[in-house]
């Protein structure tokens, strides 16, 4: 796939095998991946595999047609471009409109690297990620979440991702219809970092609680308040200086250009089981949490419980769902939150990918 004469050219094609799209011009290829998403597209031209300001213009120049082929597709896979650093990876995302909410209120911790970049998801390295929607556990939420790899792990931690529609093949009708019927409320804790350090708690943990000072960006109760209140979130002040909100979500949102309505909650996530192989250190968990406040919990909108076997149906789903393509360097992957969930494999070594969150949508 050096030079243009190696690549089929036609409109009418599934893109199993590379070949040049119509709307893209041809100096880039695209194919599908074998279980339908993503679609890779790669360059063919040299200018666009050395020169960042030229495929900088071309990515730029495409948004029109990027923007139809993630509608159709639900993910694309940037390979063997010229993004090197976090810089690169913002200045080529600088046109799409930002996340109005940022990424106050997030489940977990992440640091702020260069304007609109954050890290990706800190948690110890030998938990599984399950497939969840970008902050679909909040009234406003991201409509695109873009990826860039800086370095991939030497072994393992994919973003996992999968198609919505897939999932909900897979799920149990009578759940979904429960959702649909009675929505779902998410309760979350923060813990007091002042009361309860990083140090308190097991390492396992840590991740998985966040103190409300780093999780509102703020040290002061009444601007913690204000933000949960902007973001419609009810809250209260418990005794031991934690701060507890509830918000209630219909389960399911309609996608904004496509029309149709898909599941749109991380139930799955937000409620915290013994799943097996790759997941919370369940000893350490049990210990720390009974009787006291869990750090997150998703229940149907009647404030009936999940049972572990509904939430241990979901996951599975959610596992037959995904597809894993290892990260290469430099790779950049940008998927529609509606459409695709993304996880994270485990892994080993170092790993470096880095998130920027797109446009807004809201549950209403």
């Amino acid at each position: 796939m050096n030079a243009p004469a190696q690549v089929a050219a036609t409109a009418a094609c599934d893109y199993t095998q590379p070949a040049v799209h119509p709307d893209l011009g041809s100096e880039v290829c695209v194919h599908l991946h074998p279980e339908g998403v993503p679609l890779f597209i790669e360059p063919i031209s040299e200018r666009l595999k050395t020169d960042f300001t030229a495929f900088k213009a071309w990515f730029v120049g495409h948004e029109q047609a990027l923007e139809k082929l993630l509608h159709q597709f639900a993910a694309l896979r940037l390979r063997g471009f010229p993004v090197n650093g976090s810089e690169d990876f913002a200045q080529m995302m600088a046109h799409y409109p930002s996340a109005d909410m940022g990424y106050t209120g997030g489940g977990t911790p992440r640091a702020a690297l260069a304007g609109k970049v954050f890290e990706a998801t800190r948690f110890p390295k030998n938990i599984r990620l399950p497939l969840h929607q970008e902050m679909s556990y909040l009234k406003h939420w991201p409509l695109k979440v873009g990826f860039y790899c800086h370095q991939p792990s030497e072994v393992g931690g994919a973003t996992d991702i999968g198609l919505i529609s897939r999932l909900e093949s897979l799920l149990e009708p009578s759940f979904l219809e429960r959702i649909r019927r009675h929505g779902l409320i998410y309760k979350r804790n923060f813990r007091d970092k002042y009361v309860e350090s990083d140090d308190q708690l097991h390492p396992d943990l840590v991740s998985l609680h966040r103190p409300w000072q780093e999780a509102f960006f703020t040290e002061v109760r009444a601007e913690a308040q204000a933000a949960c209140e902007k973001m419609g979130l009810e809250w209260r002040w418990l005794d031991d200086g934690s701060l507890e909100t509830r918000y209630r979500s219909s389960g399911f949102v309609n996608h904004p250009v496509l029309g149709t309505r898909h599941m749109f909650n991380q139930a799955n996530t937000m409620n915290t089981i013994d799943s097996g192989v790759n997941s919370i250190n369940w000893p350490a968990y049990t210990k720390r949490y009974t009787n006291r406040p869990k750090p997150t919990e998703c229940t149907f909108g009647d404030d009936t419980p999940m049972t572990h076997d509904e939430v241990m149906m979901y996951r599975q789903a959610g596992h037959k769902a995904t597809v894993i393509v290892p990260w290469q360097k430099g790779e950049v992957m940008l998927i529609d939150n509606i459409l695709v969930l993304h996880g994270r494999s485990p892994y080993e070594g170092e790993r470096n990918i880095q998130v920027q969150l797109f446009g807004s949508g809201s549950h209403g």
